[in-house]
């Protein structure tokens, strides 16, 4: 049964701000005023949500020699993962907003970050207007805007259920450095757990995660909570192929998809039956990616297909196309389909308790952090003391894990436990409208963990209203970072 493409609709109920000369919301407008200091003529564009290229284009507050707002009131996050700001940039709303999320409750100056936002929220309740930015454009790490971040149980709950109320998470702990490490699939969590089993003595457990247990008393306190992520578009590609094989007829294991001895479906069928069509075993499977004629001599020998890069032909990326252009976003089929924002949250949207989220682009640079944190040497000196020097010029400590961990590796139906295996479908033949909606289904994780696009997804290629536009993510009024178009066109 083929399914019919859902789209993706821009967000609603946004107010355009006109040029000067035109009625302006006084309220957002002395907000804005109060936020920044510019000697001279500078310009602020301000992306309106009914259309946020057009009002890109056309909307511009000139801010002239406004030196009432003492500028030292705005700060930036150190962070390696943020973009900082540029000094000769015109102020964006990315900065605005920077600023406003990074104020304190204890703030009550009427020039804060923390009295702009409440004038935000509350002064003009009427209004619709959203403060709408670039994603990765924010001067906040990774675990800064997840904080102010909110996954809507209403449009993610199939996301949300995955993890559960966040009371109960499944972690690689340790007790004697007080570490616990969130495991997302497909975001280098094969690699961090061998590491920490073998590094911190870390054991898998389950942990409460939200805010209240790590009050002073409580049962996490004093316990850091650290996490990488992975730019959504790379991991969207691993996270199907690895739900590819897991729901296949072949799997036995954990699969509600696989047909009785009489070949019915015991729970439900395949929401996506073409996927495996032809396909009955794991030998068909690799006769598509690896054909026999393909093959070094002797053609029967099929370990060679295991670690081997992709031959197929076209068929199952194909597939893959079709599967993107048909998937709504909103209902995961298997586990490795979660969003990277809802499994670092509870059922409600709510972000769990992290200390530290840590960006896969730089695994080594991330895991050598760590271990200077909780284990007083870089992982490049550890390694060296295994070598007999203390120089720190080892730097092979991940290389030897990844290697000692391929010689435990365990091959069940396709699947490599405990490590990546080559992607089987031939992500070069995958098109650039593909790679686009790919983004836009995973536009949460980009907004709320200030990932940047990659270059394919930037630009007016989405449609939006009556028209293109970029992909962009939104302050709502209630303060919380949203994506600026949902999956299927709620919201």
């Amino acid at each position: 049964m083929t399914r019919s493409p859902r789209s993706i609709n821009s967000r609603k109920g946004g107010a355009t701000v006109k040029m000067p000369g035109c009625s302006i919301n006084v309220v957002f407008l002395a907000l804005v005023l109060m936020a920044f200091v510019f000697t001279g003529s500078t310009f602020l564009t301000f992306h309106a949500s009914t259309s946020y290229q057009q009002s890109r284009d056309e909307a511009q507050i000139r801010l002239a020699n406004q030196n009432d707002v003492p500028s030292d009131n705005i700060h930036y996050a150190a962070s390696s993962q943020a973009q900082q700001p540029n000094d000769n940039d015109a102020a964006s709303i990315a900065d605005l907003v920077t600023w406003m999320l990074l104020g304190k409750t204890s703030d009550k100056d009427y020039y804060t970050p923390d009295n702009a936002l409440k004038r935000y929220r509350h002064d003009s309740p009427s209004s619709q207007t959203s403060l709408q930015f670039a994603p990765g454009t924010l001067h906040l790490s990774h675990e800064q805007t997840l904080r102010h971040c909110h996954a809507d149980p209403s449009i993610y709950r199939r996301h949300l259920e995955k993890r559960g109320s966040g009371k109960s998470v499944r972690v690689s702990y340790s007790d004697p450095h007080k570490l616990a490490y969130v495991m997302l699939p497909k975001s280098g969590s094969s690699t961090a757990r061998f590491m920490l089993q073998h590094e911190f003595d870390a054991k898998e457990v389950n942990k409460p995660l939200v805010d209240a247990a790590f009050a002073p008393g409580g049962p996490m306190e004093g316990v850091h909570v650290l996490t990488f992520v992975r730019d959504p578009l790379s991991r969207f590609l691993s996270q199907y192929d690895e739900a590819f094989v897991r729901t296949a007829p072949w799997q036995s294991s954990q699969n509600p998809f696989r047909k009785d001895a009489d070949g019915n479906y015991p729970d439900r069928p395949h929401p996506f039956p073409f996927l495996h069509e032809h396909l009955h075993s794991y030998r068909d499977y690799e006769n598509v990616f690896c054909p026999p004629e393909t093959r070094v001599p002797p053609q029967s020998d099929r370990k060679q297909c295991l670690f081997a890069p992709t031959r197929e032909n076209g068929t199952l990326a194909a597939r893959f196309e079709r599967f993107v252009r048909e998937y709504d976003g909103l209902d995961p089929f298997d586990v490795h389909l979660t969003l990277q924002v809802p499994l670092l949250s509870g059922m409600d949207g709510t972000p769990l308790h992290l200390t530290k989220i840590y960006n896969t682009s730089d695994s080594e640079g991330g895991w050598n952090e760590i271990a200077r944190q909780f284990l007083g040497k870089s992982a490049d000196d550890r390694d060296g003391e295994r070598n007999g020097n203390n120089d720190g010029s080892g730097g092979e400590l991940l290389g030897k894990a990844k290697e000692k961990a391929t010689k435990n590796t365990k091959v069940k139906g396709g699947v490599i436990e405990g490590r990546s295996y080559p992607r089987r479908f031939d992500s070069k033949l995958v098109s650039v409208e593909t790679q686009r909606r790919i983004c836009r289904l995973a536009l949460l994780d980009y907004c709320c963990l200030n990932l940047p696009l990659p270059e394919v997804c930037r630009g007016k290629h989405h449609e939006a209203g009556d028209g293109l536009s970029e992909l962009f993510c939104v302050l709502d009024k209630k303060g919380k970072i949203q994506p600026g178009m949902f999956p299927n066109g709620v919201g």
